[in-house]
């Protein structure tokens, strides 16, 4: 994991905000390893994400309370 990956992992934080905290340009940001759960917008190790019945991928905490 990069070190904005690291920032931004288990955290709902804007990819800017942390961006603008280590003073890089947003389009140089490689986070190719973490997504966010498009429920709750916390970010996850891809791997760690599930889709739902339409293909978004959310958490695992998401999914036991609203389920798929």
């Amino acid at each position: 994991m990069t070190e904005i990956e690291y920032a931004l992992y288990r955290k709902k934080r804007t990819l800017l905000e942390v961006c603008q905290e280590f003073g890089i340009d947003v389009d140089d940001a490689d986070i190719s390893n973490i997504e966010t759960c498009s429920s709750c917008s916390i970010w996850y190790k891809s791997v760690e994400l599930i889709p739902d019945l339409d293909g978004n991928p959310i958490c695992k905490v998401c999914n036991r309370f609203y389920g798929l």
